[in-house]
């Protein structure tokens, strides 16, 4: 099957998980702001916000590898394993990333990124903005792979193998990017007409 398919294929996919309640974005909305609050809580300063931020953005990183490598093999061994296996791989997450040098190799590339802005200010708004499209990028992607897996949808996830791994994982990544960065660019128009609104006279 062409590419042109697999674009198609894998577009749906991600139509129908966007469509779920869980991506309206009045609840990733709130849910962005109580996240934010609790990071904030947990620290005892600004500079320590900003480097959980940065932390917690590394954390993400490390989900999308394990996520994308499980999604690589399944494609090349041409199996479904049982969403229990995924699950399994992503609870083990953060032991590997404590075990191994995963924050040391990968935190100052972020840090590059985020201490770019010209004030404080600015790169705890750009750490913001990096943690959550990094997060939208990862959940989406594990939604793919939770509905990939799912018994039910296996004779049209089956059109999946027919790909080289790599050329999967490529298009998937691509749309949960896509995806990520137009759910995030929604939420701040929402949040710039909220603004507006309450600073009318």
């Amino acid at each position: 099957m062409s590419v042109e398919v697999l674009s198609k294929n894998t577009a749906d996919v991600f139509n129908a998980i966007i469509r779920k309640p869980n991506w309206d974005k009045l609840v990733l909305q709130e849910a962005i702001q109580k996240v934010l609050l609790q990071a904030r809580d947990s620290v005892s300063s600004p500079e320590a916000y900003l480097e959980s931020l940065i932390g917690n953005v590394t954390f993400q990183y490390a989900y999308t590898n394990a996520s994308l490598s499980f999604l690589s093999e399944c494609i090349e061994e041409e199996k479904f394993v049982s969403p229990e296996s995924f699950q399994e791989i992503l609870a083990n997450v953060p032991t590997h990333v404590r075990e191994s040098n995963f924050l040391a190799e990968n935190m100052p590339r972020f840090k590059e990124i985020v201490y770019r802005g010209s004030s404080f200010e600015e790169q705890v708004v750009h750490a913001q903005g990096i943690y959550f499209h990094s997060k939208f990028v990862n959940d989406l992607l594990v939604e793919f792979i939770g509905t990939f897996l799912h018994p039910e949808n296996r004779s049209f996830m089956g059109n999946f193998m027919e790909y080289a791994s790599q050329v999967v994982v490529d298009t998937v990544m691509h749309y949960s990017q896509t995806y990520a960065s137009h759910m995030l660019d929604e939420l701040n128009s929402l949040n710039s007409t909220k603004e507006e609104s309450s600073s009318l006279v």
